[in-house]
Order: C-alpha cells, then sequence, then structure tokens
C-alpha cells in the first residue's frame, strides 16, 4: 500500500480531483489546508509580508495558501491515481503546477 500526496496551489482544483479519483475507483481521500515555506519566510519579513497580504487582497486570493489531498491505495491502484490527478491538474512539473509523491506504508488500521 502506498499513501499518495498531492499538494496544490490550485485550491480549487480539490473537488474536480477527488471526483477523478473517485472514478478510477478510489473510495477515501482527505483533503487539508497548507502552506508552503515562503509563507513562513513572508512573516519574518514585515514589509514582504504587508505587500503580499495587499496584493491578497486586492486580487481575491490567498497567495500562499495551499490543498494537501491525500488518499491510501493498493500499490496496484498507484499509476491510476496518478493518472486521474494529472488529467485534472495537468503537467506537475510546470512551475506552480503542484507535487504529486507517494509513501509506501507499513501497516494500515481501519481500512478495508
Amino acid at each position: 500500500m502506498q499513501a499518495v500526496f498531492i499538494i496544490l496551489k490550485q485550491t480549487d482544483l480539490v473537488d474536480d480531483i477527488m471526483d477523478a479519483l473517485a472514478q478510477v475507483g478510489i473510495k477515501g481521500g482527505t483533503a487539508i489546508d497548507s502552506e508552503g515555506m515562503a509563507a513562513s519566510l513572508e512573516r519574518t519579513n514585515k514589509n514582504v509580508a504587508m505587500v503580499q497580504l495587499l496584493r491578497g487582497i486586492l486580487s481575491g486570493e490567498e497567495s500562499h495558501k495551499s490543498k494537501t489531498v491525500f488518499v491510501i491505495v493498493k500499490d496496484e491502484q498507484v499509476d491510476a491515481v496518478k493518472d486521474a490527478v494529472v488529467s485534472v491538474t495537468g503537467d506537475l512539473s510546470k512551475p506552480n503546477a503542484g507535487i504529486m509523491f507517494g509513501v509506501p506504508i507499513s501497516f494500515t488500521e481501519g481500512i478495508s
């Protein structure tokens, strides 16, 4: 089994990703709010943080907010998960598109 993590700056894609995962047979997933390193670094520099805050207010965006989606799947489902995510996000190798990675799981409880 593997935990597949998808970290997205485009938070509006989360529902589409969940739908794409359901279409390939994934029955459960979790999305949590997350924040990148840049937000932490900007908080240490108040001038930069203020500029970013104003930019976010004026544009209606939260510049450093992201979502992290994760699913636990069988090894043979990993390729289907990757394909489903890329069908929604497009090429993840482009800047700020997102990050996806898998982590092997040694045990689970509460998952049938």
